[in-house]
């Protein structure tokens, strides 16, 4: 009996063990997140669990004893032949499921079979999960790897990571198309051994600014495998796990051609396209930077103007190709003399500027000033023809001349032209005085400007007598300004510049024609027949509509072109001979007479002048005055008198004051005259009252 009931009470205590086990089972069972079921060997469902319900839709009641309802009928049979495979061991797969309402999702399905005590499978466990977000985030990873994967391998940019000590770690394929080299030949390396050494400080101290996890941009150069530059424009973007550093992503753009062409832009901009000197621009850029070091360090500099003397000549005669190869030379030349930190610029035409910083004192820039002199002034060849250059330097000093950019070049330019008017091949240091004088000349510039409106320009006559007949032969116009606060201005105040300025041009116009239209007025008051002279300058002369302007003002004023003599100096005529003949043969076609004036005060070439197409020398004033004292004057003037016989040249003669100059000059066969001893210069008033005196 004591054994029999021991056995019931183990009995008893092994049910309430089972129940209990039991119990927690349904309890695990029912509230797991995922669907349980159990199917018979049929397929037809025998147990499912609460959470069943909530994913598929369907009770208990509804779908036990049922065949598979979350199956879809296209779906059942490979679903009956997996159970097949399932018979001896677990599989776990993904389902596509059905819902209650029709609504479709994936699963993660694990099957295992439950067997017997003897092995055999009486059913199947099933275990569903609904998948469906997770697997639209493996889609969404997916599809942004792949995403990545195309960019990073297919940009054309190159895109490489570094870590925090800037080592290559991985690199696309364009790294190569950019750099030359293949991915994994950086691979682990220092990405600084490819760049130009001004640039690994900055690339270095971009990798620390990242830290802060902010993208950082820079713009940087390295060398090509091939040897040669690369330009790129880097993004990094840090890479932080954990919120801490690990490295960058970089995106490198090749800007090789777009920095080209900004330097490109930048050299056009501040660099002078014939001698590549600095311009302008650039120019006083330095200045203004180099006067705030000045300023600061309470130091001197200096500002040299340069400009090369007669070089307009050599421009115009020779052409404007010619005058190019000079002006290079001679940059070069410049260049020789300065040191790294002077700036030399060409201001533009043959003027240059020099700035010397740091000045060590006057001595300094008188130094340099007599290098300059010096080597401009060699002898140049170019294209075979050797040409002699000298050049004219105004110096300003700072603090002493100037305070600022504009005031230093400005009194500079005023000191260079000071030793322009002086004799030029020289240097000067600007002083107060030569600024009142500028002063001075600018607001005479100005009223220079409006005279021709104003109409305050006026003409004097001087007559040429031919002392044999004693006939008023011609007439020689010569210009004055009748100023309204300076009274009657000599063409000494006002003729250079006129030249300097261009305005020559027009007045000289203005001469032509009133001189034009004078001597047509006093032909149709039946004077005797009387040329008009008519001196022309240099830069007239050059002027290429001269012959067209000329034939307007014949036509216009209807002066006979036989009563028109224009006067050139010799200064003119030797200047590219073959196109001075040309342009005279033209003035000859249209019938007016050709001078050369003041003759015997240039470097005339009798080999030349014989090709000219003139019909008169004029011999200059100062070979008159002492005459008949100075055996060399009389030998002067007997010699071109010769000459003009010999070339069949019509001769006259200025300056003659004194009658016993007359007589002298008559003995040696000079027969035309003009000067003081026959009247001064004369308005046409006066002139108008002296014709008709005339006897």
């Amino acid at each position: 009996m004591l054994s029999t009931s021991r056995d019931l009470e183990a009995y008893r205590r092994m049910e309430d063990e089972l129940r209990t086990m039991k119990q927690q089972f349904e309890a695990l069972i029912n509230n797991s997140t995922v669907a349980f079921l159990v199917i018979d060997l049929t397929g037809h469902i025998v147990r499912v669990n609460d959470t069943f319900e909530h994913t598929f839709g369907w009770t208990q009641e509804e779908v036990l004893g049922h065949y598979l309802p979350f199956i879809p009928e296209q779906h059942r049979l490979l679903f009956e032949e997996s159970l097949l495979k399932q018979s001896f061991f677990g599989i776990a797969s993904e389902e596509l499921c059905l819902r209650k309402d029709g609504t479709q999702f994936i699963a993660s399905e694990t099957v295992t079979p439950i067997r017997n005590e003897h092995g055999d499978v009486t059913s199947f466990a099933c275990i569903l999960r609904d998948i469906t977000e997770r697997k639209a985030s493996e889609l969404r990873l997916n599809v942004s790897e792949q995403r990545y994967k195309s960019l990073f391998e297919n940009n054309p940019n190159a895109i490489y990571s570094v870590d925090q000590t800037g080592r290559f770690t991985e690199l696309n394929p364009a790294v190569e198309a950019i750099s030359g080299y293949k991915p994994e030949e950086l691979l682990n390396r220092d990405h600084s051994e490819l760049l130009l050494p001004e640039y690994v400080k900055i690339s270095y101290a971009n990798l620390q600014a990242a830290k802060s996890g902010e993208r950082q941009e820079m713009e940087a150069s390295f060398i090509h495998k091939n040897g040669h530059r690369v330009d790129l424009s880097v993004i990094s973007l840090p890479i932080q796990v954990d919120g801490e550093m690990v490295g960058m992503y970089c995106i490198a753009q090749d800007i090789t051609e777009r920095k080209h062409a900004e330097r490109m832009i930048n050299r056009m901009a501040f660099t002078d396209c014939l001698t590549d000197l600095p311009n302008r621009r650039l120019f006083k850029q330095r200045l203004s930077e180099s006067i705030k070091e000045a300023h600061a360090q309470d130091e001197q500099l200096a500002v040299l103007f340069i400009d090369l003397d007669r070089f307009k000549i050599i421009n115009d005669s020779l052409g404007h190709a010619f005058g190019d190869h000079v002006l290079q030379a001679m940059a070069e030349r410049l260049k020789s003399c300065i040191t790294p930190q002077d700036t030399l610029s060409r201001m533009g035409g043959d003027e240059f500027t020099l700035l010397l910083p740091k000045l060590n004192g006057i001595e300094h820039a008188i130094t340099v000033s007599q290098r300059l002199l010096q080597i401009v002034r060699e002898p140049l060849v170019v294209e075979g023809t050797e040409v002699h250059i000298t050049t004219s330097i105004g110096i300003a000093l700072y603090p002493d001349n100037g305070l600022d950019t504009d005031t230093l070049m400005k009194n500079a330019d005023i000191a260079m032209y000071r030793i322009k008017e002086r004799g030029k091949n020289n240097y000067q240091f600007f002083s107060d005085v030569m600024n009142e004088d500028a002063v001075q000349n600018l607001q005479l510039e100005r009223e220079l400007r409006k005279a021709l409106e104003r109409d305050e320009f006026i003409l004097h006559y001087q007559p040429q007598v031919n002392v044999v007949t004693g006939q008023i032969t011609g007439m020689e116009a010569l210009i004055r300004w009748q100023h309204p606060v300076r009274g009657l201005l000599s063409p000494i105040h006002f003729i250079p510049l006129a030249e300097e300025t261009g305005l020559i041009v027009p007045i000289g116009e203005w001469v032509l024609r009133k001189a034009c239209q004078d001597g047509c007025r006093w032909s149709k008051l039946g004077r005797l027949p009387m040329r008009i002279a008519v001196n022309l300058s240099l830069i007239q002369f050059q002027e290429e509509t001269l012959v067209q302007n000329i034939q307007s003002i014949l036509d216009e004023t209807g002066l006979e072109p036989r009563f028109l003599e224009l006067e050139i100096t010799e200064s003119i005529a030797m200047h590219n001979v073959e196109q001075v003949v040309a342009k005279l043969e033209q003035l000859v076609k249209l019938g007016v007479q050709i001078s050369i004036d003041d003759f015997g005060t240039g470097f005339s070439s009798l080999s030349y002048l014989k090709k000219f197409p003139i019909h008169k020398l004029k011999i200059d004033r100062s070979f008159i005055t002492d005459i008949t004292s100075d055996p060399d004057d009389a030998s002067i003037v007997s010699a071109i008198i010769a000459m003009a016989n010999s070339l069949k040249l019509n001769l006259i003669v200025e300056g003659v004051e004194t009658e016993d100059q007359q007589f002298y000059l008559h003995r040696l066969g000079c027969f035309e005259m003009q000067g003081y001893l026959f009247s001064r210069p004369l308005p046409v008033s006066l002139l108008d009252q002296l014709l008709e005196q005339w006897v």
